[in-house]
């Protein structure tokens, strides 16, 4: 059987650019919010790196979490899909305690490519919060925990990932190549290379932590991001201050490379990437 995330009607609608579906149970997402808006957060101003979620605004929370979680109860394998999940796992590690993470790791120039395309947020924004959610996840998870996949490898060998997946997660990889047949390279929007990372003139500390990511889901060094002795990839290094989100600084004149076709469909006013980050707000 495959991994169950609630009945249809919970799932996120899909979209003109994503018309398989987010995959992405409503009812998670909404709480993960709630978990970040009482402390404070959002998904673009992440909490404090040391947050427990365990303060009397949370606890209501809680509740909330314990009615959602029983819902699923009569299911073998359940799960649910939330890029705020890195952000918010201390408050669902006190509510399931034994879970599994598959983390899919991606470019980041081709996050903050995507993030600014969907939300119109700056390139210098959706590399520090690619940076900032990454960090937070291994900082949160053992890697016996843990699964990491490569997006690159599901356009690929997407049989071969999907079964790695369903081994790590202990379901049956039956399905694998019907859900394989999904994958087509027509559904991305960016590719770049981590070549390409180096030429944009992205933060040492970014590439440094992407590089172990992949390395990892080779299987090769898989406890490097946590043992590394370099503050490059260490988990949130306190010598970050964190009034820059506890995210590394990429050069001021960072841009895409010229190189690629999505740097053309970029409007010529934005493909110059910021300078630092104006003061952040949390979203009303």
């Amino acid at each position: 059987g495959g991994l169950y995330l609630g009945p249809k009607e919970d799932l996120m609608p899909e979209a003109a650019d994503n018309p398989d579906g987010f995959w992405e149970n409503l009812r998670f997402v909404r709480l993960n919010e709630e978990a970040l808006n009482a402390v404070g957060a959002a998904w673009d101003l992440p909490p404090a790196k040391d947050e427990t979620f365990g303060s009397s605004q949370c606890r209501p929370l809680q509740t909330k979490g314990e009615l959602l979680i029983e819902r699923f109860g009569d299911q073998a394998t359940w799960g649910w899909k939330d890029p705020r999940n890195c952000l918010t796992l201390p408050f669902w590690r006190r509510l399931v305690p034994d879970f599994k993470i598959v983390i899919i790791i991606r470019n980041p120039l081709e996050v903050a490519y995507s993030m600014h395309r969907r939300n119109g947020t700056s390139y210098a924004l959706g590399l520090r919060l690619w940076e900032i959610y990454n960090r937070r996840l291994l900082a949160s998870t053992q890697p016996a925990e843990r699964v990491v996949t490569n997006y690159q490898s599901f356009f690929d060998r997407p049989e071969a990932e999907l079964h790695k997946i369903a081994a790590f997660a202990g379901l049956s990889s039956e399905k694998a190549v019907t859900a394989a047949a999904i994958v087509t390279m027509d559904r991305r929007h960016a590719t770049f290379t981590a070549e390409q990372l180096i030429d944009a003139g992205v933060a040492e500390e970014i590439i440094a932590l992407y590089s172990a990511l992949l390395r990892e889901a080779r299987g090769a060094e898989k406890t490097a991001p946590r043992q590394e002795s370099t503050s490059s990839i260490s988990p949130e290094s306190d010598s970050v201050p964190q009034a820059l989100l506890a995210g590394a600084q990429s050069a001021d004149n960072l841009a895409l490379p010229q190189s690629d076709p999505a740097h053309r469909r970029l409007p010529r006013h934005v493909r110059r990437l910021p300078r630092p980050l104006a003061p952040l707000v949390p979203r009303q």
